[in-house]
């Protein structure tokens, strides 16, 4: 018998999710949940389990054990009454109609009180920016103005917990920021967000946690400073880019993890750059490029699937 729903209860709480497909574990018992009201990222290279976890909340992978509850009820109840929303990747908007009647469709679909569709489109597309758009053809508005639209018509029904699959790809700057301050502002009005996404200094940078995932599993999780602070990036990071790619053994003992495009990285501590690069020609690495940077989360990450990987081998 499960108990009743409360106000308190966490937008999403997932509890050892576990699915195999085609012999390769895709969720290995992730635990991971979503408060009311705060935005949270899951990131990982990949095969990580972002989509995979991302399709079980949504109803479209079944698990093969473990539990997922939104807003206190059975997740499959809980998407029957409204109370997903979700967000994908590839626009699901019909470029040939306009934005309000976009909006009114999906917004129908969603299970909005057919008599409060209108009222809140109209608030949603001031809200957005986009009241002077709403009668304009989708095909014909920017990039950033689309995944607007897209996240307008995800959320019309305002559920409980809002799904988002890398909803800042193929957009600028300035339209990235616009979309986290809106994610922001549902966040402010109770809503629990979770996003998908591989732009790790951008989750870093909006959400209140990142969770991390690697081969199906949850490797870390916090918020950007704590993520930093617990994994030795706080003092900065030193960066390498070998001459050949035949170098990783030697980077490994130096205790270098893999980034990304060619570089390896690994927490600065009282490192001298000079030294380094003299202990890495002896064990024969040409260095293309040896610097020091300020501490990402990116570079964390990296060292910490890195060290996961050694521990499970």
């Amino acid at each position: 018998m499960t108990s009743p729903r409360t106000p308190d209860d966490p937008a999403l709480e997932v509890a050892g999710a576990r699915r195999r497909l085609h012999d390769r574990q895709v969720l290995g018992g992730v635990d991971l949940v979503v408060p009311r009201g705060a935005l949270v990222a899951v990131a990982g290279p990949n095969g990580a389990g972002k989509s995979s976890l991302m399709r079980a909340i949504g109803g479209r992978l079944a698990l093969d054990a473990g539990s997922i509850r939104i807003a206190g009820d059975d997740a499959a109840l809980a998407r029957r009454a409204g109370r997903l929303g979700v967000v994908p990747q590839d626009v699901a908007l019909q470029p040939h109609l306009t934005v309000r009647e976009n909006l009114r469709l999906w917004g129908t679909l969603a299970g909005t009180p057919r008599q409060e569709v209108a009222a809140r489109i109209e608030a949603g597309l001031a809200w957005t920016g986009l009241a002077d758009r709403a009668r304009s053809r989708v095909e014909t508005l920017s990039g950033g103005m689309r995944r607007r639209v897209n996240l307008l018509a995800g959320m019309l029904h305002r559920p409980a917990l809002l799904l988002l699959d890398e909803p800042t790809v193929g957009v600028d700057a300035d339209a990235r920021e616009r979309i986290y301050t809106l994610l922001r502002e549902l966040c402010a009005q109770g809503m629990g967000v979770l996003l998908a996404t591989h732009e790790l200094e951008e989750a870093g940078q909006h959400c209140d946690t990142v969770i991390v995932l690697d081969a199906g599993r949850v490797v870390a999780a916090g918020a950007r400073a704590d993520l930093l602070t617990a994994h030795g990036a706080h003092d900065g990071e030193v960066v390498v880019v070998p001459a050949s790619a035949d170098a990783a053994g030697a980077l490994r003992a130096e205790g270098f993890a893999p980034s990304s495009d060619g570089e390896w990285v690994s927490a600065a501590g009282a490192v001298d750059l000079a030294t380094l690069e003299r202990r890495l020609a002896g064990r024969g690495v040409e260095v293309a490029e040896l610097r020091l940077r300020r501490p990402t989360l990116t570079g964390v990450v990296a060292r910490v699937i890195a060290a996961y990987r050694e521990r499970a081998s």
